[in-house]
């Protein structure tokens, strides 16, 4: 009677054993790189015109971002991350005339990352951290006091902002992995000087490939 439960115990074993070949270790670097789309929100109160011209807002555009961390355990991870958000832009046309704020958006963050592992490969991840951001405004063909100018302009800020988000990721193997993630890059830009860029909300929606070393 004991030897078929002892049998079964040993194919369990091999086969329970057999996909950790191919799983991912606990403590492991990884980098990754991937292609997102970038959304703002701008902030009316700096940008609206109140009626004094026709507006056009292009607030989507495609980005890309990378990433250095390390899994220190199976739940958690310290990462930090690059995101180009992309470039976007403010119209206002007054008659035959038009002016365009080119607004662009960049950043470095650091966080942490607090993943649960569904299945040896698969896994589930949140994201908080801070992310120190650059934003850019460049104003060409600025109208001012109803007449064009040809004229660039451009401004350049700094700021800090809370950094949050979650995502999937899939390993095929020890080397490789697949992730999907939302990240909200919170309110980015500056507002009330004259050099200022304007404030908006940012958020980042990606998908990259990663590599362990």
């Amino acid at each position: 009677m004991k030897c078929p439960v002892l049998l079964r115990y040993v194919v369990a074993s091999v086969l329970l054993a057999a996909p950790l070949g191919n799983a991912v270790a606990a403590d492991y670097w990884y980098a990754g790189v991937g292609l997102g789309y970038g959304k703002i929100e701008f902030y009316p109160a700096d940008f609206s015109s109140n009626g004094a011209a026709q507006e056009t807002v292009r607030d989507a555009d495609l980005g890309f971002t990378g990433a250095l961390g390390v899994q220190l355990t199976r739940n958690w991870a310290v990462e930090a991350n690059f995101i180009q958000l992309g470039k976007f832009s403010y119209k206002y046309t007054i008659g035959a005339n038009t002016q365009e704020d080119v607004y662009e958006v960049s950043g470095w963050g650091g966080s942490l990352l607090p993943t649960v592992p569904l299945t040896r490969n698969f896994s589930l991840f949140g994201r908080l951290g801070a992310l120190a951001s650059q934003t850019r405004v460049t104003v060409r063909n600025p109208i001012v006091g109803g007449v064009p100018s040809s004229t660039i302009t451009a401004f350049q800020t700094n700021q800090t902002s809370f950094l949050s988000g979650f995502g999937a990721q899939y390993y095929v193997n020890r080397d490789f992995g697949i992730r999907v993630e939302y990240q909200n890059l919170g309110k980015v830009g500056s507002s009330g000087c004259s050099t200022c860029t304007g404030r908006a909300n940012a958020q980042f929606l990606s998908a990259s490939a990663l590599f362990t070393f």
